[in-house]
């Protein structure tokens, strides 16, 4: 079994503050190995292994069960625990376009909601607008909550860590 990629992360993390900080002398030097550690810090909440692999794997298993499926339809009963047919699954590519896409639209919504047409009701125009705001707020939300703080006072010296 392979270890999680936070794992990995927490293992490096782990050697860097107990074997390389106590045995660094120069200040400039333990502010590098911080920023290190903080980098690797950043890393393990906003990256994992490459989909890439995982979504091949998953694509095989879906085409298996799929050519299964239709080599027993009619022939047997398949047994319990066995699902139907297997979704294609987005990519992580996928995932960020979508994510790109709405991020466009709602700029594109925004910039509407400025000028809009005359008629509509402005409780209309202010609940849209509350609306949208509160989708940006909220990627930003999450993207803070998966943004570790840096250790600035061990990095600039001013702790010692």
């Amino acid at each position: 079994m392979n270890n999680s990629f936070a794992r990995l992360i927490d293992g490096t993390l782990s050697t860097l503050r107990a074997e390389v900080l106590p045995h660094v002398d120069d200040e400039h030097a333990r502010g590098q190995v911080w920023g290190v550690i903080n980098l690797l810090n950043t890393l393990k909440v906003r990256a994992d292994w490459s989909a890439d692999l995982l979504l091949q794997q998953l694509e095989a298993q879906r085409r298996a069960l799929g050519a299964v499926a239709e080599a027993l339809r009619g022939e047997a009963a398949m047994p319990a625990g066995v699902p139907g047919a297997v979704p294609q699954i987005p990519s992580a590519a996928d995932l960020m376009a979508a994510r790109d896409q709405g991020n466009k639209v709602i700029t594109l919504l925004l910039a509407w909601l400025a000028e809009p047409p005359p008629g509509v009701e402005p409780a209309a125009l202010a609940a849209a607008e509350a609306a949208l705001l509160g989708a940006m707020r909220a990627e930003v939300e999450i993207d803070l909550k998966y943004s570790p703080r840096p250790p600035f006072a061990q990095m600039s010296g001013a702790a010692d860590g």
